[in-house]
């Protein structure tokens, strides 16, 4: 159980961090393509994560608690 807790607080500071680069980046005026190729994730992602900032600022970055069952690691 631990382990589990100890990877998932692991994910979620890695979630956080990659999506916190795309701030400087959609600050200094690339677009959501550009920075999508340059962290290596989909134009979808970095333009709700670009929205998110827009709305929430630093908050809107965090992972919001989800409802149910959590999900299954299948590795």
């Amino acid at each position: 159980m631990l382990i589990t807790a100890s990877l998932s607080r692991q994910s979620a500071a890695q979630a956080l961090e990659l999506r916190s680069k795309t701030v400087p980046a959609c600050a200094v005026g690339r677009r959501n393509s550009q920075v999508a190729e340059g962290i290596g994730v989909s134009r979808e992602a970095v333009r709700k994560w670009r929205a998110r900032f827009a709305a929430d600022r630093l908050e809107g970055l965090v992972d919001k608690s989800r409802s149910g069952a959590p999900a299954e690691d299948h590795r």
